[in-house]
């Protein structure tokens, strides 16, 4: 029950004008760090735009994340810059992403990274929700639900993405997805600080007024 009440606060986070301003807000940085890559190797890169989706997840929960996931994706598909066809498949590859996040990293307390004895296991209970959402997403979406999207959309043959495909993303998220945790333990704590910073005491002010 507790999995369910999850997903119907989050959608109650929508009727905050709060919710609405910064979801949009994030959702047009994402859209602008898509093309803000640094390639390490012809299969490993560094990507940022996924760490807007992973905030709007933190900061509202896995129903306005699935939302925002695919108004990102169809958003994105609209600009010059859209590379192929609109798939619905891939967005809601890109939709569940962020959901996973949301379901993870929903309500997630801020934590202060100190050195002082005692206080790296007492940080260690928080970030491990980051390491926990980033491999979920790393297996649900990458690793099961792409591939499934490029063999029903003619891109792969089951064959390929079974003995080729997915073996070799197997061996690239293992050498990306560490780098995706430290770039996510760096930047969600302080946007969630900077939030709770800015949004502290307005819970009835016109930034939680009702829409």
């Amino acid at each position: 029950m507790a999995f369910f009440k999850m997903f119907a606060d989050s959608a109650k986070e929508l009727k905050t004008l709060r919710c609405l301003t910064t979801t949009a807000v994030l959702i047009a940085l994402d859209i602008a760090l898509k093309s803000a890559n640094i390639n390490i190797t012809d299969d490993t890169k560094i990507s940022f735009a996924f760490l807007a989706l992973a905030s709007i997840g933190m900061l509202f929960g896995p129903t306005v994340g699935f939302i925002a996931g695919i108004v990102t994706d169809l958003i994105g598909m609209m600009l010059p810059s859209a590379v192929g066809a609109f798939n619905p498949l891939f967005t809601i590859v890109e939709a569940t992403g962020a959901m996973v996040y949301g379901i993870f990293l929903y309500r997630m307390k801020y934590v202060r990274i100190e050195w002082k004895k005692g206080s790296i296991l007492k940080n260690f209970v928080h970030v491990w929700r980051i390491i926990a959402a980033k491999i979920a997403v790393v297996i649900v979406c990458n690793i099961i639900l792409n591939p499934i999207a490029m063999v029903l959309s003619s891109y792969w043959t089951w064959e390929t993405a079974i003995f080729v495909k997915i073996p070799s993303r197997l061996i690239k998220y293992a050498l990306q997805t560490p780098i995706d945790i430290v770039l996510m333990i760096l930047v969600l704590f302080p946007v969630l600080f900077a939030y709770k910073s800015i949004f502290k005491n307005q819970n009835t002010t016109r930034a939680d007024a009702k829409v």
